[in-house]
Order: structure tokens, then C-alpha cells, then sequence
């Protein structure tokens, strides 16, 4: 026998590395799984984009199986529902917190205008994504207004309920003679519109030198001066760039 094979029979084998322990995955309670799929979920579409993102590519940035994200969401418009409820949810409680402060109809009215415009500019990606992308099948998961032909859903969508206390505040202005007569859903889709063009600008075109607090202001002072009858008392004090005050 040579001396190397000797020697390679006298040497003792290398003992095999161990590999550290994988730290045991913690199982989240299903609500803050779902916060957590969300905010993944959100990010990756800011990113990307909806149509680019799959129910794989959340999964894996959340750390779950694509499996698993099935218990929580069917698809992506499901959550992308989610995230319309979560702003919505935003938009009421800041109503709710309006109309505590409110000393008439009409104050309520203007304060409401400033109010979806702030929390619009306030949540650029979640507006986004709600109001500036067609997503096929989204709308029938329940928005503002119900969709003609289809069955009303057992629980209102919060974006339905938020229009809806738009349109009934509307409509008790119109019934008081506060502001012109016409049909309440019009003039609440009217007044909601007017909002939209302003945060839809001000998000997608951010480098613009806006005079934001004029602009505002102005939007509102012209859309009041439209609703406003021409013996209420508050359009003498409509002036170019100012809302009138209560």
C-alpha cells in the first residue's frame, strides 16, 4: 500500500457543516396579515403598476406562500377594494369630524370641498389607485353609485356610503333653498368632480409651481358661486380665490 493511501485511510473525515436554523416563521392573526398583504400590495402597484403585479409577486414580498394569500384576498382587484375602503374609511371620519365643526349647511358644504381635496393630496398613491386606474371588475365589487342591472349588495361599499352622505347633505341644501335646485346625485357628482380635478393635477403633475391654498380656494369660491342662488346671502362675499367664510 502506498503512503497516500495510507495516510488518506489515517486522516479523519471532515464532520459536515451544520446549517443555522431557520428561525420559525410567526404566524400573523388573519387581520394583521391582511394589513400586511395591503401595504405590500400597495407599494408593488405604485411601483409597477396593477396590470404588471400578480398575486405571486405580493406573496413573495409579503414572505407567504401564493397559497396562502388566497385566504385572505381572491384576486387583486379584492384588494385593491380593500385599499379604495381604507381611503374611503379616511374620507368619512374626516366628514363625520366636519360636520361636528360646521355652523350651517353651507359651511358644512365648503369645508367638505377643502376636506376631499386634502385628504386626496394627502394619500396620492391610494388616489391613484382608486380614482386614476380602470381595473376590469373593480367597479363591480361597489363604488360611489350602484351599477344599473345589478343586485344591491348586502353591505354598502364605504365609497358608496361616503357619496351617499355627500348626496343627502346635497339634497337637504337643495330642499332649503341654500343652493340651486337640480337632482341631488348630479349635483353631488358635479361637486365631487371639481375635487378630482384638482387632486388629479396636483398628484400626477408635482413639479408644477401650484399655488396650492389659492387654487383651492379659488376652485371652491367658483363652484359655490354655480350652487349658490342669486339672493343668498353669502354671495356678496364671494371674491376671486376666496371661498366665503361662515
Amino acid at each position: 500500500m502506498s503512503p497516500a493511501a495510507r495516510t488518506s485511510k489515517t486522516q479523519p473525515k471532515p464532520k459536515a457543516r451544520r446549517l443555522p436554523k431557520r428561525a420559525p416563521r410567526r404566524r400573523l392573526p388573519p387581520a394583521e396579515r391582511r394589513i400586511q398583504i395591503i401595504a405590500a400590495a400597495k407599494a408593488l402597484f405604485a411601483a409597477g403598476g396593477i396590470e404588471r403585479v400578480t398575486m405571486r409577486n405580493i406573496a413573495r414580498r409579503v414572505g407567504i406562500t401564493q397559497a396562502a394569500i388566497y385566504q385572505h384576498f381572491e384576486d387583486k382587484e379584492a384588494i385593491l377594494f380593500a385599499i379604495a375602503e381604507d381611503f374611503f374609511s379616511d374620507l368619512i371620519a374626516d366628514s363625520e369630524k366636519m360636520a361636528a365643526e360646521a355652523v350651517d349647511p353651507v359651511d358644512w358644504l365648503t369645508r367638505a370641498m377643502r376636506s376631499y381635496v386634502e385628504v386626496g393630496l394627502s394619500h396620492p398613491d391610494e388616489y391613484r389607485l382608486v380614482f386614476m386606474t380602470n381595473v376590469p371588475g373593480f367597479e363591480r365589487r361597489g363604488m360611489h353609485r350602484q351599477v344599473p342591472g345589478q343586485p344591491l349588495p348586502i353591505q354598502p361599499s364605504k365609497g358608496a356610503i361616503a357619496f351617499g352622505y355627500l348626496q343627502d347633505q346635497v339634497r337637504d341644501l337643495i330642499a332649503r333653498g341654500h343652493i340651486r335646485p337640480g337632482d341631488p346625485e348630479l349635483v353631488a357628482e358635479a361637486i365631487w368632480a371639481a375635487g378630482h380635478g384638482l387632486v388629479s393635477l396636483m398628484i400626477t403633475h408635482v413639479d408644477f409651481p401650484w399655488s396650492r391654498e389659492a387654487l383651492i380656494e379659488t376652485q371652491i369660491g367658483i363652484l359655490l358661486g354655480g350652487l349658490l342662488p342669486e339672493g343668498s346671502s353669502l354671495r356678496p362675499g364671494l371674491q376671486p380665490g376666496k371661498a366665503p367664510k361662515a
